[in-house]
């Protein structure tokens, strides 16, 4: 589309008369831009087509019942959320469940690494390098006997 009708397209549509000659006679005389404004056109009056016979008037007390419908379905404040109701019971007994869970199997797991018991006094003996001192070694087997 050519630059002469860009300008002033937007008036032409909208059905203006005050159009220069220049713009009517480049329409007139140029078949592809006669097309493009002939579609757009064609698209616009389509859309009147679109449009609604008259504004829509809702029904009496629509808004009424509406606005009722909408506070009936509004959720309730966070406080109730703790209110000792049977869902919130249900959710602190399980909440407390998975803590003891937890805690359990932490303890547990942790147990495993004590649960050898003290060491044999043989144990002792080898881990304490006294095989060099027998007197050394006598004391140990005594201390570990009391």
């Amino acid at each position: 589309m050519h630059q002469v009708i860009v300008d002033r397209l937007e008036e032409y549509l909208a059905g203006s008369s005050n159009l220069s000659r220049e713009f009517t006679s480049h329409l007139e005389s140029c078949p592809a831009c006669h097309a493009e404004v002939r579609e757009m056109q064609e698209i616009g009056a389509a859309f009147t087509a679109l449009r609604a016979p008259s504004e829509f008037v809702a029904a009496p007390g629509f808004h009424a019942r509406l606005n009722a419908r909408i506070e009936s379905q509004r959720p309730a404040p966070g406080w109730r959320m703790f209110s000792w109701e049977p869902t919130f019971g249900r959710r602190v007994a399980f909440a407390s469940l998975m803590a003891l869970f937890m805690l359990g199997s932490f303890l547990i797991s942790r147990e495993t690494e004590y649960a050898a018991g003290p060491n044999s006094p043989e144990q002792l003996i080898a881990s304490q390098n006294l095989s060099d001192s027998p007197d050394a070694m006598l004391a140990s087997l005594v201390a570990y006997r009391q």
